[in-house]
């Protein structure tokens, strides 16, 4: 885009910032001058040779010298004329007849919200740009969407150009359209945002920014061709100076060191392949395997004297004794109920009372009765046996009840359960007992069959174990089976095999730990020599990594110089000196011309990665914060004509809608001020405002607009065809009135009744007669939308010919009244208007406006 004239300037600061750089520095802008466009890759290739070159890289052949000296240049200006829009299809719901034909000076389109209006600007706005950078277009929302299309017909410099727009596509003259509508205030005003154009040559900042990250780019693939990996360090063993030398390799490191770690002679060789027998001639496995074999021994003989320990918990030879005891006490107490229950049974006659099952009866019974709660059971003949359930009426059978709870209450009972419970116990434990212990290791060897020698001892204690068990098991335990088990004797003699295992063991482990240390004194001659002999074969690739490393740390040490921020710096003085002043003085002044230079508003710039931005404020703080709607779009308005100014291509600007939310007497300042705009462009003007668009006929007639060349379009909606296009004229003027009476009384009824079309003229003949009362009787010396009052032409007024006419036009003016849709009179009845009627009226009409207006 073309600016103000400040090349030869921004070049100074550009070569400022070029110099320190050197050669590479100063042919990229000599490039970018020339071109004024992105650099080819073949371009940007050599550039970034001589950036390589001047940090230490060697080239074979060597590159060409060269000298560059500060460059200048000329941007050439053009300027851009739209012609006529057409051939439109998809825009919303434009109507693809319609063209719209552009004047070179200023194109007024007005017209009602939803009439289509906006789908015209939208078009413009794809093409060119805006602080709304919002780009889509729909088609009709009600149908399946399609894409668009149009004709933009334009001029650079006076030659014709034609542009087949397809929903996106632009060219670079058309691109450099501006474009403002309502969305603009809010971006326009916002905290961060770049200049909307850029200044003359300022361009070329941006320019050589995105060189420079094409630069560092090439800087990073170029850091990708110096390899430093070295696949095989692997192969080398941990520890060797080899090892140490390649995983500590720098670009500092010295080579003669590498010498030495990779000479491998002849002798080497042969030390290598004897080191190599000797390691082999260890026999370090087989002791680590005996070693674990003997643990595992170990383990077995530990698991089996716990199981000893264990048994002996369980049965030992106080057990016995205590066994022994128990069974004499029993047998006693056993005896001795035995016998008073013999002498209750015989007296009863009772029959089988010495077998158990009678035993466990009377048991169970008495423990019934205590259940029952029946103290002094039986003492009633009422009661019933709880044996038999037989009456207890009988003196006899209650005492044969009586003397067996007598005999279940004896001491006897208590003292034999209590003795078999201790016994049970006892044999609970004796039945955890482990009889068939065996070893599961060939602790003691193996035999002819392969199976592990059991010692005899172990055999012996479990035979002894099982005799005891069974006895105690089946209570047939009687003093002449002997407890002889000496647990003691047992543990020790396996405690004793232990103990040899151990110290067995324990030999090996010292022959071990030698063998180890002979071994790793082997090994690490070994792995020193074999790291040796890689080393001598793969020298070449350590030292190609060497070199890759030193030229990988030349590329990383001077990674800054295409950081962008010096470039920044020099864009922050170039715009300080050369944008900022001449910015604030004419954003005053476009304050100023909207009377709101006394808002103190203050712009300030700052640069992004070389990109100029702006921002705005009142007394520090956000503008949105502190003033109104209006004031704000005030504000944007006189900011993007301002950065209008600074651009020198001569490209249309598009104003849409620019008057939302201005109260009256802004809009005249903004109107004169559009027109002013077009002595350096082309300007359009969409608006559904009737006071700006009022307000900008009325300049056509001034002397601003003497010398402009003005068109007007007005734009209306037909059910589903929007954007339709006529002439554009004065809304509620007196031609415009008197045109649609003409065309109702001379384009025939077209299917509607002669009642409907006499009252719609009707309403046209009454507006006519307002408007002939301001713009003809009274001489435009007060007129409708319009805020002051012209005392020049009210001279001009005919007080006669009021006089003569007044009651006439009164007349004229009631009748039209009566007979619009707007009014009903429910005395009148089946008198409609007539076509003939309206007639005879306009024809009076007519012969009024004629005296008034006899030139």
């Amino acid at each position: 885009m073309a600016g103000t004239n400040t090349k030869k300037e921004l070049i100074d600061f550009l070569w400022e910032w070029a110099e320190p750089n050197g050669n590479w520095g100063k042919l990229l802008l000599a490039k970018i001058i020339g071109k004024q466009q992105a650099l080819s890759s073949e371009e940007r290739l050599a550039i970034f040779n001589y950036y390589l070159e001047q940090i230490g890289f060697v080239f074979e052949p060597p590159l060409a010298p060269i000298e560059v000296t500060k460059p200048t240049f000329s941007i050439e200006t053009k300027e851009v004329v739209l012609k006529k829009m057409h051939s439109i299809n998809g825009v919303n719901l434009l109507d693809e007849s319609q063209e719209m034909e552009f004047s070179p000076g200023i194109t007024v389109i007005y017209g009602n919200n939803g009439v289509g209006k906006t789908g015209y600007s939208r078009v413009l706005k794809s093409l060119g740009h805006s602080f709304d950078n919002s780009q889509e277009i729909l088609s009709d929302v009600n149908k399946a969407q399609q894409g668009q299309s149009c004709v933009i017909d334009y001029e650079i410099e006076g030659k014709p150009e034609s542009h087949p727009w397809n929903g996106v596509a632009t060219t670079e003259e058309l691109s450099a359209i501006s474009v403002f509508n309502s969305d603009c205030v809010n971006i326009s005003l916002g905290s961060n945002r770049e200049l909307l154009v850029a200044p003359q040559g300022f361009y070329m900042f941006q320019l050589v920014k995105d060189e420079l990250a094409q630069l560092e780019v090439l800087r990073q693939q170029q850091i990708l061709k110096y390899p430093t990996t070295i696949s095989w360090k692997e192969q080398l063993h941990a520890g060797t100076p080899q090892r140490k030398f390649i995983d500590g390799l720098t670009k500092e490191s010295d080579l003669k060191e590498l010498d030495s770690l990779a000479n491998f002679a002849a002798t080497d060789l042969i030390t290598l392949q004897r080191k190599e027998q000797e390691a082999r001639g260890l026999n370090k496995g087989f002791l680590q395997t005996r070693s674990g074999n003997f643990n595992l021994y170990l383990q077995d003989l530990e698991r089996v004297i716990s199981a000893i320990k264990l048994n002996e918990a369980n049965l030992s030879s106080a057990d016995w004794i205590n066994l022994l005891n128990y069974n004499q006490q029993l047998q006693v107490l056993n005896a001795r109920s035995q016998i008073n229950l013999s002498a209750i049974a015989e007296k009863n006659g009772v029959d089988m009372f010495n077998t158990p099952q009678f035993s466990n009866f009377l048991k169970s019974a008495d423990a019934y009765i205590k259940i029952l709660n029946k103290e002094g059971y039986p003492n009633n003949t009422d009661d019933t046996c709880v044996y038999c359930k037989q009456s207890l009426a009988d003196a006899s059978a209650r005492s044969l009840v009586q003397s067996y709870q007598e005999l279940m209450n004896d001491t006897t009972q208590k003292e034999i359960g209590q003795l078999t419970e201790l016994k049970s116990k006892i044999v609970q434990r004796v039945a955890l007992v482990k009889d068939s212990l065996l070893i599961n290791q060939p602790v003691y060897g193996v035999d002819e069959s392969g199976l592990v020698i059991q010692p005899k001892e172990l055999l012996e204690l479990n035979a002894k174990l099982q005799t005891l068990k069974e006895h105690v098991i089946k209570d047939t335990l009687t003093n002449e089976v002997i407890f002889d088990v000496l647990y003691p004797k047992y543990i020790s003699i396996l405690e004793k095999k232990k103990n040899e295992l151990k110290a067995e063991r324990d030999g090996i482990l010292g022959q071990l730990q030698n063998l180890i240390a002979t071994e790793k004194n082997i090994y690490s001659v070994i792995g020193e020599l074999k790291d040796r002999q890689l080393l001598s074969k793969k020298k070449q690739e350590v030292i190609n990594c060497h070199s890759n490393l030193r030229a990988q740390a030349l590329l990383v040490d001077n990674a800054n110089k295409f950081n962008s921020a010096s470039l920044s710096s020099k864009t922050t003085k170039a715009r300080e000196e050369l944008i900022a002043q001449d910015f604030n003085a004419k954003f005053e002044e476009e304050l100023r011309k909207f009377r709101k230079a006394h808002l103190g508003v203050k712009i300030s710039f700052y640069t992004s990665k070389g990109s100029s931005h702006i921002s705005q404020n009142i007394s520090s703080y956000n503008i949105n914060q502190v003033l109104s709607e209006g004031e704000q779009k005030a504000i944007a308005l006189a900011e993007f004509l301002t950065e209008m100014q600074l651009d020198n291509t001569i490209a249309p600007v598009v104003f849409d809608d620019p008057v939302n939310s201005l109260d009256h007497h802004i809009i005249d300042d903004v109107a004169r001020r559009l027109v002013e705009l077009t002595t350096e462009r082309q300007v359009l003007v969409f608006t559904h405002s009737i006071l700006l668009y009022h307000s900008l006929f009325d300049l056509k007639k001034s002397a601003v607009g003497s010398n402009v060349d003005f068109k007007f379009y007005n734009v209306y909606r037909n059910l589903n065809r929007a954007g339709l296009l006529t002439e554009g004229y004065e809304i509620n003027s007196l031609k415009s009135e008197t045109s649609k009476i003409n065309v109702l009384l001379n384009g025939g009824l077209k299917g509607r009744s002669e009642e409907d079309v006499a009252k719609e003229g009707y309403g046209h003949l009454r507006a006519a007669l307002e408007l002939l009362v301001t713009d003809v009787v009274f001489q435009n010396t007060v007129k409708r939308y319009r805020k002051h009052i012209m005392m020049t032409t009210f001279p001009k007024v005919s007080g006669e010919l009021i006089d003569k006419h007044k009651a006439t036009i009164e007349d004229l003016f009631a009748r039209s009244s009566r007979f619009i849709n707007a009014h009903s009179d429910a005395q009148i009845i089946n008198n409609p208007p007539r076509l003939d009627d309206l007639q005879s009226d306009f024809e009076t009409f007519n012969v009024i406006k004629k005296e008034f207006t006899p030139n």
